[in-house]
């Protein structure tokens, strides 16, 4: 299914031919058409601090020449078409000779006679043009006459394809899983440049041990039916959205790669919108168009009929693991996404900016640094798929925020959030997750984190700072029995502190929370964990009460 969907991809967007493939080249080797080597070019261009490589159509990069000798037509490294390599370099060099030679055995123009001869005079002295280090890393193209020998040259380009066609006329023939015809079947599956930087790639097909394969097959066996011309579809497809900002996301150590079937442009740039989401400030255009494709409305520009996909990719030793893939219905893909936002919205805490928050502001909660890089390698994709696919929250993202709670951080708002949003679809709480304060919620896992921030503010308004949540907030909230008495007893020598007015004021709401708790067990012993986040929503609620509620009368008198 995956392959299947990268294949069709590949022909609806993809302009290189097979065989062909988008290739970065660092350096030209200026020839003329006696074969002298002339100077080597640079090809790269510096954007900032960065070296970026000139993009050519080039043949496509051979598999699986890990070890042994393979050399590549028209566009390699400095072991082949230089001899750069000390051990290997000669039988290297005549390895690309002996390929030049046969893909160009009919072919007489400036440019095949020019390479055929720059072969033909031995290993060229290239030293004078360009150190040996740089070489070594380097990539390197012909130039004749001024002009790169790449896809456009006509007859390059005819014989490169014809070279392939001989191999597929010669070569076993089955049926292949995706297309569905008898073709060529390829051997070893190009490879995967999952991240930015990564230069050698890891392949999404592959049988590299004995372990990984099946029905009597070795590692030396090929993993999959899947033809040539399949295997080269998918690997370019996926490359191609892996080089595209627009096509593809980092949710900490995962990739996500999306598009949408021809004609659903609008529908991938709505999605990538969603990865930065406006602040509170700006224009809000964003949150509106989702809530009202999650509703069903119909938005100009938009169809909610797309067909849409998401392919969430990790990476790992030797081949690429797959999180997850989801073919659906764009519309009902934002429909999630729209009911994941409506079950994170609660009050404000005014230090976040965002009209809702992004995946990487939740992930990045759940670190010490508050980087979203550095969370949980699998939480990314949990994460994620949970929201698009409207399953459970993972129970991690769930115990990282707890994690990060107990360690004594802040209750801010994204962490609240995830605690209520995981409490609906989780736990199916309805009562006290509601956007603000519920005033009549009689759950007592839910009144004594109010009251715990009642008790709090009591404090900070008796002393000027308040100490017990640093002390006391993890005991509380996970075994309130051994802990409320306590401060209970500290919150009446505060409330001495304070004028009678706004003594009055604090032992008013204390008072009518605790008649919500039964006289026989009022503080419980201990609270499981979905109780816990019922403690940790009430103290949230409660505390933006105190900093957000429009008081009138005696309360305003004595929150001044």
């Amino acid at each position: 299914m995956i392959v299947s969907a990268l294949v069709k991809r590949y022909e609806e967007t993809q302009d290189v031919p097979i065989g062909w493939q988008k290739r970065g080249v660092s350096h030209a080797l200026d020839i003329d058409e006696n074969g002298r080597l002339l100077s080597v070019l640079s090809l790269e261009t510096a954007e900032g601090k960065k070296r970026v490589k000139r993009v050519l159509t080039l043949p496509m990069e051979p598999s699986g020449r890990t070890s042994g000798i393979k050399a590549a037509f028209l566009c390699d490294n400095g072991s082949y078409l230089l001899g750069l390599d000390d051990k290997r370099g000669t039988e290297k060099f005549e390895a690309a000779q002996l390929l030049h030679s046969e893909v160009f055995s009919n072919v007489s123009t400036p440019e095949a006679n020019a390479i055929c001869a720059y072969f033909k005079a031995g290993i060229p002295h290239s030293d004078a043009f360009i150190d040996a280090e740089t070489a070594s890393k380097a990539t390197f193209v012909f130039q004749v006459n001024g002009k790169f020998v790449d896809a456009d040259n006509v007859a390059v380009h005819c014989a490169w394809d014809e070279h392939n066609a001989r191999d597929i006329e010669t070569a076993e023939q089955t049926l292949c899983l995706v297309t569905g015809r008898r073709e060529s079947p390829e051997a070893i599956h190009g490879t995967i440049n999952l991240y930015k930087g990564q230069t050698s790639g890891s392949r999404l097909i592959s049988a590299n041990a004995e372990s990984f394969t099946s029905y009597g097959k070795t590692a030396k066996d090929r993993a999959a039916d899947v033809s040539k011309y399949a295997a080269f579809a998918y690997v370019t497809a996926l490359n191609a959205l892996l080089k595209d900002e627009k096509h593809r996301q980092f949710i900490g150590e995962d990739t996500l790669v999306f598009w949408a079937e021809k004609g659903g442009e609008d529908e991938e740039e709505l999605f990538v919108n969603l990865f930065a989401p406006p602040k509170i400030d700006e224009d809000n255009d964003l949150a509106d168009t989702i809530a009202k494709i999650a509703k069903g409305e119909k938005v100009a520009d938009y169809k909610p009929d797309c067909k849409f996909y998401l392919l969430c990719l990790s990476p790992n030793a030797g081949r690429i693991s797959i999180r997850f893939f989801y073919e659906g219905a764009f519309g009902d893909l934002i429909h999630n996404i729209g009911t994941h936002y409506e079950r994170l919205e609660i009050t404000g805490d005014g230090r976040t900016p965002f009209s809702f928050l992004p995946l990487w502001l939740i992930l990045s909660e759940t670190t010490v640094k508050k980087k979203a890089g550095d969370a949980s390698p699998l939480l990314g994709g949990q994460t994620l798929r949970s929201i698009l696919t409207n399953v459970d929250y993972p129970f991690t993202l769930y115990n990282a925020m707890l994690t990060r709670i107990r360690a004594g951080e802040p209750v801010n708002q994204t962490k609240a959030a995830v605690f209520k949003a995981a409490l609906i679809k989780n736990f199916n709480e309805k009562e006290v997750t509601t956007v603000a304060l519920n005033e009549q919620s009689e759950k007592k896992p839910y009144v004594l984190g109010r009251l715990f921030s009642v008790m709090e503010r009591l404090q900070e308004r008796a002393n000027g700072s308040a100490t017990i949540r640093e002390r006391y907030f993890t005991s509380a909230c996970a075994n309130p029995g051994s802990v409320f008495p306590t401060l209970l007893n500290l919150s009446m020598h505060h409330a001495a502190k304070l004028d009678n007015a706004n003594a009055i004021f604090y032992e008013k709401i204390k008072g009518e929370l605790l008649t919500r708790l039964d006289d026989e067990t009022p503080f419980p012993a201990t609270f499981n964990l979905d109780d816990q986040g019922r403690f940790i929503l009430g103290y949230y609620h409660q505390t933006q009460w105190f900093f957000t509620k429009k008081k009138t009368g005696e309360e305003l008198s004595n929150e001044q």
